[in-house]
């Protein structure tokens, strides 16, 4: 069992936490961005160490220096950055590299990728032969969770495992999270959707590093006035749109003179691709200033490329993409990735938001703009506090406020089209109600938004189209 206490005070992100999970127990961790969710993973797992208190796994603490390696068997971690985690140059190796590493038998290994494989929905020949880098981000994120359920550990600890994921992949997920717990596996789950806490045994609510809740799910689901109290709960809100100011655009533009976005007749092949199938084929959109086109689809349908294409970051196989009738460069549309830290690579977040206009060679004191001025302003858009943030290393961000910060960076370019690949992804519910929000001013500002996203009700009361690949 995974029993014993979690009393830790990393540098004040968690305090005195103690719970304990058992053999054959599913249990979700609840918390707002910043609540300390990752860092107790971490903590789980023994990557990192508590200030005070320990952890301890079948009788193992994380206090025997000499047994950590024996503590990070038995309890596995799958963070929510899947990239950070992918090693080899194909699906079978990454999810063999665990199992070869412990030494198991080759007839084992075969029938534990297999079998870990089938678990998420990837089966199969061809797909084991992929580069993990040419997946779409679900995709990416089922193949980690199979590469730590080939290794066969007591205990999963899963950080947000179906965040980036379509209906359909996330179900399967869960079904596997539900057999891995039949199985006898102790499971961990972090998560924002409140409808994942409902399948667990128990649930446990962190807020501000405090445990405050730990009970069965129905005693905190079923409560809206601390579900909204601890940032798990919040609704966004129609206002008077704030972003003309803030963001330098007329609060009143003219459509039929709106700048164009379009795609036409657009096809696209990976060149690594095992099969000839391209990942999108004869597609079709155009985007005016001013409106928003949601992009639906199932992982692994090419939402993601098509975003890379229409920010002129890759060039199509056949067809065109034209900005204002030419070919978009680098910078001319701004594109938020799905994983924000890789957005996200200088040494503060200032110098992160400052790269980009910099290297463009933006002309800051045009306009009135100064860098302070550019920083507070797309800082503050965002919802990010200028004064605590913009000297903070954006490694030292939790997943929403990089989410937060990555479309800070990109506001930055002051571009007239924004693509948002799962925006609201590790956000939340807080985090999710400002990203509509913001979104509903840049549109008022004359923006034209694509959002790909696998929660398209959000954000359906502002889009003017939709297209599903």
């Amino acid at each position: 069992m995974l029993p014993g206490s979690l009393f830790l005070d990393h540098r004040q992100t968690l305090q005195q936490v103690s719970f304990c999970v058992h053999p054959g127990e599913w249990v979700v961790l609840l918390g707002a961005n910043g609540s300390g969710k990752s860092t107790l993973a971490r903590l789980a797992n023994g990557l990192l160490l508590p200030n005070e208190g320990e952890v301890v796994a079948d009788g193992i603490s994380s206090w025997q220096h000499d047994r950590l390696l024996e503590l990070r068997k038995r309890v596995g971690l799958v963070s929510h950055d899947a990239d950070n985690q992918i090693v080899s140059t194909t699906v079978f190796d990454e999810v063999a590299f665990g199992p070869q590493n412990l030494g198991w038998e080759p007839e084992r290994i075969y029938a534990a990728v297999r079998g870990a494989l089938a678990q998420v929905g990837l089966a199969g020949d061809e797909f084991e032969k992929r580069d993990p880098n040419s997946l779409s981000g679900g995709e990416k994120q089922r193949v980690v969770i199979a590469a730590l359920m080939a290794m066969e550990p007591g205990y999963l600890v899963l950080d947000e495992p179906t965040a980036m994921l379509d209906p359909v992949a996330r179900s399967q997920v869960l079904r596997s999270i539900a057999l891995a717990k039949q199985a006898g596996h102790g499971i961990l789950q972090i998560t924002h959707l409140l409808k994942e806490a409902s399948f667990a045994d128990r649930v446990l609510v962190l807020h501000n590093g405090k445990l405050v809740y730990d009970g069965a799910p129905e005693g905190i689901l079923g409560n809206q006035a601390a579900l909204t109290a601890y940032g798990l709960a919040a609704r966004p809100h129609k206002k008077v749109p704030l972003a003309a100011a803030a963001l330098d655009s007329a609060a009143a533009f003219d459509s039929a003179a709106a700048p164009r976005l379009s795609l036409n007749k657009v096809s696209f092949a990976y060149p690594d691709t095992v099969s000839c199938k391209p990942a999108l084929e004869n597609i079709d959109l155009t985007l005016a200033g001013g409106e928003c086109l949601l992009l639906v689809g199932p992982s692994g349908s090419g939402k993601s490329t098509l975003l890379t294409l229409a920010a002129g970051l890759m060039q199509p196989t056949e067809g065109e993409v034209l900005l204002k009738g030419s070919p978009p460069k680098p910078g001319q549309v701004g594109l938020v990735f799905q994983q924000p830290e890789t957005q996200l690579f200088a040494q503060t977040l200032c110098e992160d938001i400052l790269f980009g206009p910099k290297n463009l060679g933006f002309a800051l004191s045009e306009h009135g703009n100064t860098e302070k001025a550019l920083i507070d302003k797309v800082l503050n858009a965002v919802g990010l506090e200028p004064g605590r943030f913009k000297h903070r290393s954006p490694f030292s961000l939790s997943g929403g406020e990089a989410r937060r910060a990555a479309i800070a960076t990109i506001l930055a370019l002051q571009t007239d089209f924004l693509l948002l690949d799962e925006p609201t992804a590790g956000l939340d519910a807080r985090g999710r109600a400002f990203v509509y929000e913001l979104v509903q001013d840049l549109i008022a500002a004359g923006k034209g938004i694509i959002i790909a996203t696998h929660n398209p009700e959000l954000f359906a009361s502002l889009a003017t189209s939709k297209r599903e690949l």
